[in-house]
């Protein structure tokens, strides 16, 4: 076994545990082996990921990434970083640009024959390192995608030069180097003479890690800055220790050549040498400038706490693995015991089909042979009545024609009374069959396909925290209730079968920045139908996170920022000229895309424009008529996860599509039972994927799923709900109409179930409605071609934008208020920014849950 402490002869080391040190060299090799040209690292630089590459290669992967354009439009010519590079062919340009793969020791070989046979490598390192420094790099790319882990990372001020040189990895990339070379070379060539012009290597300097022949050794002896290194004899006893130095020694300056750079300016943020410390760049930072040691002082002190945290923090992580590969096989077990159920289940099922089977062809047999026989026994029995009446009918009439007087009175009235006879028996007897042929069997399969087709269900016993969702809200008020609803669901994103598991659901309203006593806790309610209600309020202004928890893990959208402000804001002042305005072919209606920002717009065109954010068209979505996305007269709509609901009036239904044009279903029809609709004007979607449908023809609001199924109709009595223009919710789920009445208008609100709260009537002509966060209420104004704002309280505030075109629609979203407007044939989308606030879609705040 190899000794690393036993002395032995240098050449006896290399040749005797060639193959030992090789295996081991390749391994080390493989530490110090860059990833993008498979050669040791020279000049490696590190990314902030802590992926380290040669600066050539980071060079040339950065060109490849990012090419520049030219600034004249008409020049096709483009450059990368490499273009302000020039300079002489290097060990890095000759490693990195050799295509053809050699061996590890033709690439020693042809590095050693750029070493500087007076000076040493480290002054040819130097030197090109300086050449590095003095070249310059054009400001090309600000981040790069790394390599090893294609995370983007930045690169300071969009020059790869400045990221971090990373000596000890270079170093021990020399370190490798020469051990290889040590296993693999039986004749080892001097590094410091031109190739072929020396003998073999007679001794080996720890200092410059060089092979050097006899003159060149005693060359070093005699030089000034290299006659205090350790060169050792390849004929003497060494230990392993001895050739390979561990330490690194202090890198030279760049500028003042032999200077060590044995010092740090904490101004500058970067080594120098005692000379640098003279010059004017560091004259002034006498005070700043210190030696590494005690300058790496406190980094070191910093690694060391951060090593102490992560190691601490990967206690916990390797428990959690260890726990969660127990999960693991667990969840493989109750596969298999599901499985098994599974089978044996339909197995019972498939058993007691074949029973019924056996039964009903039992029922249809005995059924048959009933009928067969009651048929054969009729049939017998007329055979035996016609053949008796024709006898007695062949007998009478040949009597009857050919006998005389005589003859029929000594008969004495026999064939008459037999014929008699005959007749009454077959007047006894209804001349049809006993049994029908019609035979059928009654499976019921619709309904039985229909039950098995949703027979069993797997149910995953504890909800998925990850999958588990609720829609953050995008501002609050401080000292103002908020009711958050979590929905629990299961691994696969599926809503949560049942309830009545008890789950520990908290949330957090936590103050950023400051101290995290000040945080508001949330009170929660299990529904036990896989529905959770969190009740918050925030104390204090400023920015906030929300946490939501569920058995200690943050579910989907957990944390979230929420900026809390303060309340009563002024919307009297107006909200000035829009910042968007756009020509639209007769608008109705509006709804806004909350993830892409993206704008619809139903016209009386019969369609849905798509605008993106900038107001730029993107597509038409739908076409006049009444067939599959067809519309005639798309007067509501509203967007609920990537899908879309439109009113479609005049076809009496709504349409449910996907964004992008895809048709979902259509439910609804004309007329005027629950689930069928007269004109729906307005439509919006709750947190709880509720639609509220503004049945305009038939005075009611009807309440359904998102499926179509209908929920409930809102129809108080007493309360007159003719003419509904506009719906629209608030952060608490309460739902608001605007409707037109005795040529005036009106806004009633309901709760979410359905109670009427309160009516106020409002001197105008209303077409739409949109609710703030605050519960102002934006009402298009038919009447005054304006844009009215109403409190809370529904006191009229001002007129927040005036001199519209006929106004139709109104959404609120991120800040903005978009409007709709309309005039003939043509129209405008227009924008404002609501600078007093952030809004909120008050469909993004849960209301409380519907009970029936």
């Amino acid at each position: 076994k190899f000794n690393p402490q036993k002395k032995v002869s240098l050449r006896q080391y290399v040749y005797n545990s060639q193959h030992l040190i090789t295996s081991m060299m390749d391994e080390n090799l493989k530490a110090v082996t860059c990833q993008l040209c498979s050669q040791p690292y020279t000049d490696p630089r590190t990314l902030p990921c802590l992926h380290s590459f040669c600066l050539q290669c980071l060079l040339k992967e950065v060109e490849r990434q990012s090419e520049i354009e030219c600034p004249q439009q008409d020049c096709n010519n483009k450059k990368g970083p490499q273009d302000e590079l020039q300079y002489d062919g290097s060990q890095e340009e000759s490693k990195h640009d050799d295509s053809e793969e050699g061996s590890q020791d033709d690439a020693l070989q042809e590095e050693s024959r750029h070493d500087d046979s007076e000076e040493g490598s480290q002054d040819d390192a130097l030197q090109e390192e300086s050449r590095h420094d003095d070249l310059e790099e054009e400001e090309i790319k600000q981040d790069i995608k790394c390599p090893a882990c294609e995370l983007h990372v930045s690169i300071p001020n969009g020059q790869v030069s400045e990221l971090p040189q990373n000596l000890y990895l270079g170093f021990e990339a020399r370190v490798a180097q020469c051990q290889l070379r040590i296993a693999r070379a039986h004749e080892v060539p001097c590094d410091a003479c031109i190739a072929g012009s020396s003998g073999p290597s007679a001794g080996f300097c720890c200092q410059c890690l060089q092979f050097l022949c006899h003159p060149c050794c005693e060359h070093h002896k005699r030089n000034r800055s290299m006659h205090c290194h350790n060169v050792v004899s390849l004929g003497t006893d060494v230990t392993r220790e001895q050739l390979i130095p561990s330490k690194l020694p202090a890198p030279f300056c760049s500028v003042h050549g032999r200077e060590m750079l044995n010092l740090y300016c904490t101004t500058c943020e970067y080594m120098i040498c005692h000379e640098c410390a003279t010059t004017d760049a560091h004259k002034d930072h006498n005070e700043s400038i210190e030696i590494p040691r005690i300058a790496a002082s406190s980094e070191r002190d910093e690694i060391g706490k951060w090593i102490a945290d992560v190691q601490k923090r990967m206690q916990e992580f390797n428990t959690a693995i260890a726990v969660n590969r127990e999960v693991l096989q667990q969840v493989e077990a109750s596969e298999k015991k599901a499985t098994d159920a599974i089978r044996q289940e339909f197995e019972k099922l498939y058993s007691v089909l074949k029973e019924r089977e056996k039964q009903l062809q039992s029922e249809l047999h005995n059924l048959i042979q009933c009928k067969t026989t009651r048929l054969g026994l009729q049939t017998e029995k007329f055979e035996k009545l016609s053949q008796d009446a024709s006898r007695y009918l062949e007998f009478a009439s040949k009597l009857l024609q050919n006998g005389t007087d005589h003859e029929l009175i000594a008969m004495k009235q026999l064939p008459s009374t037999q014929l008699k006879a005959t007749f009454e028996g077959m007047d006894s007897e209804q001349p049809v069959p006993c049994e029908h042929s019609d035979l059928t069997v009654a499976m019921e399969t619709d309904s039985v396909l229909k039950e098995l087709y949703n027979f069993g269900k797997v149910i995953d016993f504890r909800p998925s925290p990850e999958q588990s969702i609720w829609e953050p809200m995008s501002s609050a008020i401080v000292n103002t209730e908020y009711v958050l609803c979590v929905k629990a669901r299961d691994s696969l994103g599926q809503p949560y079968p049942h309830g009545g598991i008890q789950i520990d659901v908290m949330a957090e309203l936590r103050p950023i920045a400051i101290d995290h006593q000040q945080s508001s806790h949330g009170k929660s309610e299990n529904h036990r139908d896989g529905t959770y209600t969190i009740t918050l309020t925030p104390q204090i202004t400023g920015p906030h996170q929300i946490r939501i928890t569920m058995d200690g893990q943050h579910i989907k959208n957990s944390p979230y920022d929420l900026e809390v402000r303060k309340s009563k804001l002024d919307y009297s002042v107006g909200l000035g000229n829009p910042a968007l305005k756009v020509s639209v072919t007769s608008p109705l209606c509006i709804a806004i895309h909350k993830n892409s920002g993206d704008i619809f717009v139903g016209s009386k065109a019969n369609c849905i424009y798509v605008f993106d954010k900038a107001g730029v068209q993107k597509t038409t979505i739908g076409s006049a008529g009444n067939g599959l996305c067809q519309f005639n007269r798309p007067c509501g709509l509203d967007i609920k996860r990537d899908v879309l609901y439109v009113a479609d009036c005049n076809n009496h239904r709504i349409q449910k599509i996907y964004i992008n044009g895809a048709f979902i279903c259509t439910f609804g029809r004309h007329g005027q039972k629950d689930g069928e609709f007269n004109s729906p004007s307005a439509v919006v979607v709750d947190f709880n994927d509720r639609l509220i449908v503004a049945d305009r023809g038939n005075c009611r609001i009807q309440v359904m799923r998102s499926d179509g199924s209908f929920l409930v109709s809102i129809n108080p009595p007493g309360v007159n709900l003719s003419n509904i223009c506009g719906v629209a919710l608030d952060v608490q789920g309460n739902i608001h109409i605007v409707k037109q009445y005795n040529n005036s208008g009106w806004i009633n609100t309901f709760t979410p179930g359905g109670a009427y709260l309160s009516r106020h009537e409002i001197v105008i002509e209303p077409t739409a409605i949109g609710i703030d966060v605050e519960g102002y209420a934006f009402v298009c104004d038919e009447e005054t071609m304006s844009l009215q704002v109403f409190n809370s309280s529904r006191d009229e505030c001002g007129t927040a934008v005036k001199n519209l075109e006929i106004p139709r629609g109104i959404a609120l979203d991120k800040g903005a208020l978009y409007t709709v407007t309309y005039r003939g044939g043509g129209g405008y989308l227009q924008k404002y920014s609501l600078q007093q606030a952030l809004t909120v879609d008050p469909s993004r705040w849960p209301p409380t849950a519907l009970t029936m």
